[in-house]
């Protein structure tokens, strides 16, 4: 057992290593990033003049976990900015973060943002509100932006339903792409009359490393893991023996991040429109993928109705528990 950990852990140390030093070299070069992603050929003169006009921008932050609300803030200032003069506007950005839905929902209508990046759980909050049309989707991979998440325990564990978890320990991926899993397992132990995740559980750990979810439970540290299944297909391809692991639940295809926009404030409708077609057009380009990366996101794409309706079906299944 001792030498399959070590195959494990030295594998993925590696790629973990690997996409650590790409993000932290990626960082810094935030404006150079962006400036690459203009065409060829793209100059502006000093005397050339360019309309002035005013973006809002609203961050929630549990659209990113794991990454600083600084870097993300600086990220979209300078893309605004920089695809701004690309159309011949001088981009004021403004972005406001802030820790959930509610404290968004709360702000005067004059004070309301153009673009807010949220999660799709944050959205079916505000959707009521009736301001925000939601227009992009993040994606894990090439247009999919849903994701399957499963719940595993250790091979050979005797844990064969979610009851048999009751005062059990699990670990959770929580990132930028796989958060909304929690809900779903919340409204799992709702379904099967188990109570909250709080109550239910003995211990629930949070992490942004699917290793760190995965492999205690693998080797019998932890008593279950709830990650996304794409995420856990990739670690199985390095490392066959995981997929030994028996899957105690897979839920429905599930969307994670939404951008939506409001439609009042614009100085130009065109602004408006040519950050809509930038943001699409992002994983065209080496710069834009890296962007993408440090986001988590595989491709920003066009939003769809549907795309939401798994987890307007989870919503209310936990609202309707709770009256």
């Amino acid at each position: 057992m001792k030498g399959q950990y070590f195959i494990i852990y030295r594998n993925f140390k590696c790629i973990v290593s690997h996409v650590i030093d790409s993000t932290i070299r990626c960082l810094p070069a935030l404006p150079v990033i962006f400036i690459m992603f203009l065409p060829p050929g793209t100059a502006f003169s000093a005397d050339e003049h360019l309309n002035k006009t005013h973006i809002t921008v609203a961050l929630i932050q549990n659209a990113f976990p794991g990454n600083s609300k600084n870097d993300v803030a600086a990220a979209f200032k300078t893309f605004a900015k920089i695809i701004g003069e690309q159309k011949g506007y001088d981009v004021e950005v403004t972005v406001s973060t802030f820790k959930n839905i509610s404290e968004l929902v709360s702000l005067p209508e004059n004070k309301r943002p153009q673009i807010v990046a949220l999660d799709s759980w944050s959205f079916l909050q505000i959707e009521k509100e009736r301001w925000l049309t939601p227009i992009l989707a993040s994606s894990a991979g090439k247009e999919k932006v849903h994701a399957h998440y499963k719940i595993l325990v250790p091979p050979g564990s005797k844990t064969k339903t979610i009851e048999d978890l009751h005062g059990k320990d699990i670990n959770i991926l929580f990132t930028a792409q796989a958060k909304i899993g929690v809900p779903w397992l919340g409204s799992l132990l709702q379904e099967h009359r188990l109570g909250t995740m709080e109550s239910f559980f003995g211990d629930i750990s949070f992490k942004d490393n699917p290793m760190e979810v995965i492999l205690p439970v693998f080797f019998e540290q932890r008593d279950a893991g709830l990650i996304s299944a794409e995420e856990f297909e990739l670690m199985a391809e390095l490392n066959p023996q995981l997929n030994k692991m028996p899957v105690l639940a897979i839920s429905r295809p599930l969307i994670s991040n939404i951008i939506a926009v409001s439609s009042m404030g614009w100085e130009s409708p065109k602004i408006k429109q040519d950050l809509i077609d930038a943001m699409l057009e992002l994983h065209l380009s080496p710069a834009g993928q890296q962007t993408l990366n440090l986001f988590k996101f595989g491709q920003i794409v066009a939003y769809r109705p549907e795309d939401i309706e798994t987890i307007r079906d989870i919503n209310k299944k936990l609202v309707s528990k709770q009256r």
